[in-house]
């Protein structure tokens, strides 16, 4: 196999959680800081959030956790003037029922928010070459160390494998993986009954945590199918 830089990324990512989830996050992490500092103006991209009537609940809260009040408050400016134009049209050409269908209409859009459609865009890239990137041994020896892919994004890898035997071979990793965190949920469990809680805890301390993006993922990152 060629190595290009979304394998080297992969590789890298191995060291911090779910891989995917890890790629995803700090992709989208760029794109937004890239976004708010180089092209709130962008004609053809503002266009793009016009179409999709601004950003979703999820991706907009997290462009406010960047605190460039400046360029979200232009974006926000736009769309908001964008929505009373509508409501001015109350009662002349647009009943009070037409201006309810319009308000949800994103929900119907075809245009989806510009940071979902990177996002997924991003997740679908690296799914795709987990098989071609897992035929490696490097690879294969760091995936086998590392803590794995979270459920979700390992039910579509699995979705996708081309031989039945790194099918199984994927599996047996996943299944050694659960079981050493389900052995540090025990542990944990078990330091919190009274008559050892003098014990200190080790890394089984966070494992309660590892677990939620083991089952559900990283916070706030898309999974294929939501």
């Amino acid at each position: 196999m060629e190595k290009h830089q979304t394998y080297f990324n992969f590789l890298d990512a191995l060291n911090e959680g779910c891989p995917v989830c890890s790629i995803v996050e700090k992709a989208m992490h760029k794109a937004m800081d890239d976004y708010l500092y180089e092209s709130v103006n962008d004609p053809i991209i503002r266009e793009e959030i016009k179409a999709s009537r601004g950003f979703c609940n999820r991706h907009a809260w997290q462009l406010q956790k960047f605190g460039d009040g400046f360029g979200q408050a232009i974006i926000y400016e736009d769309l908001l003037s964008r929505g009373l134009e509508q409501f001015r049209l109350v009662n002349a050409t647009t009943s009070v029922q037409e201006l309810a269908k319009r308000l949800s209409a994103r929900k119907m859009a075809k245009a989806i928010c510009l940071f979902c459609k990177q996002e997924r865009d991003v997740e679908g890239r690296y799914l795709l070459i987990f098989w071609e990137s897992f035929a490696e041994p490097e690879f294969k020896r760091a995936y086998n160390s590392s803590s794995g892919l979270c459920l979700p994004h390992l039910s579509q890898v699995l979705g996708e494998c081309p031989k039945a035997g790194l099918g199984k071979e994927l599996v047996d990793f996943e299944s050694t993986k659960l079981n050493g965190l389900i052995v540090e949920l025990r542990e944990f469990i078990r330091k919190h009954d009274y008559r050892f809680s003098q014990e200190k805890f080790g890394k089984e301390g966070n494992s309660w945590i590892r677990a939620i993006e083991k089952l559900a993922g990283k916070e706030d990152v898309y999974q294929k199918g939501e």
